[in-house]
């Protein structure tokens, strides 16, 4: 005969697995004024190395900053080899972090969302 619980006592509660964080997506980007960066059409890692070796801007987004950081810096690097880090500029309050090729050319960045910075 099983037990009966203790008066008071609670039922033990079932844990329900986390829904899995999505991965990165990586976009299409414009640099708008004052720094702010608007995403555009979602495109593939590829895409993204062909526009940066072009010279023009690409941006990850997704929940991990970590992941994007890493995915971002993975793109310059095999776009256009030799690139350096960059902080949001704090001259503009809407910037994001990202990569650029060094030493220039070409033109443009790799740009990446943070916990905090989101593009548009």
């Amino acid at each position: 005969m099983a037990r009966k619980p203790k008066k008071g006592a609670t039922k033990p509660v079932a844990q329900t697995p986390a829904a899995p964080v999505p991965g990165p997506t990586i976009h299409e980007a414009t640099c708008l004024p004052g720094g702010a960066v608007r995403r555009g059409q979602v495109i593939t890692q590829a895409q993204a190395e062909v526009r940066r070796q072009n010279g023009l801007d690409v941006v990850v987004c997704g929940a991990s900053h970590a992941t994007n950081r890493a995915l971002a810096r993975d793109i310059e690097h095999n776009a256009n080899g030799h690139w350096k880090p960059c902080p949001q500029h704090f001259l503009h309050p809407n910037s994001l972090p990202h990569f650029q090729p060094d030493p220039r050319p070409p033109a443009g960045h790799t740009f990446y969302e943070t916990a905090n910075r989101h593009a548009l």
